[in-house]
């Protein structure tokens, strides 16, 4: 008895497409299509090859499209991504001539016992 040879349809295709991209063994894929390896690697080798960069030619013409459209967190995630910006506080801090009070070195012994204590009990609730 002949087997009868697998033909492909454009549903059976996208989904074989939808699958690689989303990271499904191949052999999986086979399985839920009721073929075979060989079959698989013969009837589908486009689908297989490309799957993922067609995903992701996809998503990013969405992404584009809607960075076009005014789209605040698809710039913003554009922009981290792609673009290299950074989400950080930068603290400015500006000192006169006097000495900074985590100097400790230029402390008198009065300054530095008043600190002592505080500091101690800050460590030990730590």
């Amino acid at each position: 008895m002949a087997m009868t040879t697998h033909e492909p349809t454009e549903d059976q295709r996208h989904l074989v497409e939808v699958l690689v991209a989303g990271g499904t063994p191949k052999r999986t894929i086979a399985r839920a299509m009721g073929i075979g390896m060989n079959t698989l690697r013969k009837r589908y080798k486009v689908e297989l090859e490309t799957g993922l960069e067609m995903a992701n030619s996809k998503v990013v013409r969405r992404l584009y499209r809607l960075i076009e459209q005014g789209s605040t967190p698809a710039t913003i995630f554009w922009l981290k991504t792609r673009a290299g910006w950074k989400e950080g506080q930068t603290i400015e801090v500006k000192q006169n001539n006097k000495a900074s009070p985590f100097d400790f070195a230029s402390l008198n012994d009065e300054e530095r016992a008043t600190l002592r204590l505080p500091l101690e009990k800050a460590v030990r609730a730590s």
